[in-house]
């Protein structure tokens, strides 16, 4: 079964196409959670941030930048980027993505809701991360 955004890049599944460069494609999604939210994939089929190239990553930012300083100041005076990589992350279709979420003061939406996650080991779990990060270039 194809990816559903590379039958988006050969046009062989309907989509509202906002803008394109020779490698991304930005377009709206299907269940929007704001005003103007699009998406920004390479047209390239990558999974996710895991296995994305950096050349390709950097063009996918440079065109989410892009359609952010077009928006910016003109229709919206603020943007939420995300990004999922893995179930785990709640990534819905297996190919890279970055949500770009234009905001306006006063939208109402809560994109960083409150929760209820209490970190048993705060220390620990940074000292993790500092030490993964310190080793990354040994593995």
């Amino acid at each position: 079964m194809e990816c559903t955004f590379c039958s988006i890049v050969k046009g062989q599944e309907d989509a509202e196409i906002l803008d394109e460069t020779d490698e991304t494609l930005a377009f709206a999604p299907l269940e929007s959670f704001s005003e103007g939210h699009l998406l920004v994939i390479p047209k390239e089929h990558y999974e996710n941030l895991f296995d994305i190239s950096e050349a390709t990553l950097g063009a996918v930012m440079e065109h989410t930048r892009t359609i952010a300083e077009c928006l910016y100041d003109r229709d919206f005076d603020g943007m939420n980027l995300l990004h999922d990589s893995g179930r785990a992350a709640q990534q819905s279709v297996p190919h890279f993505h970055i949500h770009l979420a234009p905001r306006r003061s006063g939208d109402g939406l809560d994109l960083w809701p409150e929760n209820s996650y209490e970190e048993s080991d705060f220390d620990r779990t940074y000292q993790n991360i500092r030490a993964a990060l310190e080793n990354r270039d040994s593995s």
